[in-house]
């Protein structure tokens, strides 16, 4: 009986031992899993304090545009103190431009940079910037948009669409391009094939010019002139020379027909669930790259001529007689166009405003 208890009483001692011991191992083993995991949690809450912003758009790395949203970028993360990091995306990587500017108004994309003619089959009055021979210089362009009703309107239109404009920029006075033909005067585009953005008002104005409009993307845009898909376009000074239009193009009238505006963008629902400081940060770093952009654009459309010719293409004056014809076929097709998109107010609120 002895022997019973006393091996009873040393298995007792030896399971109460084990017991402690175990209990011991698992609060050392809690006190450790705490302490490792403090510090990714420490780093995880680091991460959440930086609020990462990518910002698309569809032109190329460094030209005005790609200028134009690496000052954003840099001017919210000074003035945020590092809280905000925007990841620039060029050359359409998160879609072409329609696509992003769809994406900014359903919410799929945070912010992008797109011209007002993405919406102007989406928001009614927009694409009004680029009305023929409404414009004839920068500082005309930039007073209606950014300093009269004309560019509130517009704003407020498209913040009802669930969209917030940061900015306007002008990439300057438009012109026509060919690809092999040495085309001097209005009267000799008629047949021609011209790449259109894909907009009513543009296919409408080639119609009028006697042109055939072919619709292509600005990303493809390259390819449609190198293959002969279309025999020339319209673009700005600054484009030709960053989209390396020049390589593909050789000649140029001088048409200035048009004068289009830039817009800095975001989605109005990711706005609204930022802090409030980081929202007025994102608007002042807007505006700010805003007046950065359009001296940069003013500057490179003076260089750019000077470059393009050095690289071959040839330039003609458009004749006045011809801006005159140019003038009377296109009038038809603002009239419709502003009946079409519910602009017809706008446009006479833009031309009040433009005669200031």
């Amino acid at each position: 009986m002895k022997k019973i208890s006393m091996k009873r009483l040393l298995s007792f001692l030896l399971l109460l031992a084990f017991i402690t011991s175990a209990a011991a191992t698992g609060c050392s083993s809690k006190s450790a899993n705490s302490a490792n995991s403090a510090e990714p949690a420490d780093k995880e809450s680091k991460k959440e304090d930086t609020i990462v912003i990518k910002l698309g758009h569809h032109h190329n790395v460094d030209g005005v545009v790609d200028l134009y949203c690496k000052k954003f970028a840099e001017l919210a993360g000074t003035k945020s103190n590092g809280r905000i990091r925007v990841d620039v995306y060029p050359g359409a990587q998160l879609g072409q431009e329609n696509e992003a500017a769809e994406g900014i108004l359903m919410g799929t994309q945070q912010m992008s940079g797109v011209s007002t003619t993405a919406y102007n089959n989406l928001i009614k009055g927009f694409g009004l910037d680029m009305l023929p021979f409404m414009f004839d210089s920068y500082e005309s362009i930039m007073k209606v948009f950014t300093e009269s009703p004309v560019g509130e309107e517009l704003e407020s239109r498209f913040l009802k669409q669930n969209g917030r404009i940061l900015g306007w920029i002008a990439l300057g006075g438009r012109h026509m391009i060919f690809t092999d033909k040495d085309i001097k005067t209005v009267s000799k585009m008629k047949g021609m094939k011209m790449r259109s953005p894909e907009s009513d008002l543009f296919v409408g104005m080639f119609n009028a010019l006697g042109c055939r409009p072919t619709p292509i993307t600005w990303g493809e845009t390259y390819t449609a002139l190198q293959t002969n898909v279309v025999d020339g376009m319209e673009s700005p000074t600054t484009s030709m020379k960053d989209m390396k239009f020049y390589e593909v193009a050789k000649y140029c009238l001088l048409t200035n027909h048009m004068w289009g505006t830039f817009n800095l963008v975001i989605n109005e629902g990711f706005f609204q669930s930022l802090p409030q400081d980081i929202q007025q940060i994102i608007i002042d770093s807007g505006k700010e790259a805003s007046i950065y952009a359009n001296k940069v654009s003013q500057e490179e459309e003076k260089k750019s001529i000077d470059f393009l010719k050095e690289k071959g293409m040839v330039f003609h004056e458009l004749p006045e007689e011809d801006a005159a014809i140019m003038r009377a076929s296109i009038e038809p097709v603002i009239d419709k166009w502003g009946k079409d998109h519910g602009a017809v107010e706008l446009i006479k609120m833009l031309r009040e405003e433009v005669k200031k």
